[in-house]
């Protein structure tokens, strides 16, 4: 799987570069994109990876972008990365076997 960086990511705290670490783990080490919404909102509950960081499903597209502080409205402009779900699909990808911590 390719992943393309569209933006930096913020040095905005310590929790919120290991909250990216952990959403591009989960991005990788997922077999389809339901499973990966499904793992994200369970690490979701437990590590508050949406106080960090903002995404959004829409148009059969993953996007993610980071707030500007923990818990804010406001994320920075640019998105960090975009997905397009037939990425999980495509005959190419394979699905390594990744330990993630």
């Amino acid at each position: 799987m390719k992943i393309e960086f569209l933006g930096i990511v913020y040095p905005t705290s310590q929790e919120a570069m290991i909250a990216f670490v952990d959403i591009l783990n989960l991005l990788i080490s997922s077999g389809n994109i339901m499973e990966f919404n499904t793992r994200l909102l369970q690490k979701d509950q437990c590590s508050n990876l949406s106080a960090h960081y903002m995404w959004s499903f829409a148009d059969y597209t993953f996007s993610l972008w980071q707030r500007v502080g923990y818990g804010s409205d406001m994320c920075f402009e640019h998105k960090l990365l975009e997905l397009q779900f037939v990425t999980f699909v495509c005959q190419d990808r394979k699905r390594s076997e990744i330990t993630t911590h």
